[in-house]
């Protein structure tokens, strides 16, 4: 034994500050999150629009400049990034509506997954399988009615978890040096 601390006792001390500061970025985001729901939700939406405009840049740019690639792959990349690029900027245009476009896809999604879940469930006998695609189904069937509600609880909850991540960050913050 070469008299090395155990693991955890001095590799952590250099992270203090790192620590600290990922506490309070999430303590403060979490409570912004809390206090202002909406404006959360719109700034995804304005961050989403964003992405969607750089992954619609991205794939015009490969249509144009990918000659190696057939005339017909191009003209489909160049199809869907215009597509894209549209998308992106009615996100950037009204963020708030996007959200709601956003909870229906998500919808959507949640019940197919729910019914495939069913599926799954109904052909190996697995009583917790069913459990899930049934709340699956439910879930979706909310969103799909109620996107920016389902949405916003989302962002609340997402607010609650990241304060409490934040402070058990502090509570386990390693020792000054």
């Amino acid at each position: 034994m070469t008299g090395t601390p155990p693991f955890g006792t001095t590799s952590l001390r250099g992270a203090r500050t790192p620590v600290l500061v990922a506490a309070i970025v999430a303590i403060v985001l979490g409570a912004i999150a809390l206090f202002f729901p909406r404006a959360s939700l719109v700034t995804i939406a304005i961050l989403f629009g964003i992405s969607l405009l750089v992954i619609g840049l991205f794939r015009l740019f490969v249509a144009i400049r990918a000659t190696a690639l057939p005339t017909g792959v191009r003209v489909l990349t160049g199809v869907l990034a215009a597509l894209i690029i549209i998308a992106a900027l009615l996100c950037l245009f009204d963020p708030f509506q996007s959200l709601s476009l956003l909870g229906v896809v998500i919808g959507v999604g949640w019940i197919f997954e729910g019914v495939t879940g069913l599926i799954h469930a109904r052909s190996g006998g697995l009583g917790l399988g069913l459990v899930a695609g049934v709340v699956a189904i439910v879930a979706g069937i909310v969103m799909l009615f109620l996107p920016i509600l389902a949405l916003s609880a989302f962002v609340i909850v997402a607010g609650i978890i990241l304060i409490v991540v934040g402070i058990t960050m502090l509570l386990h913050l390693p020792r000054r040096a």
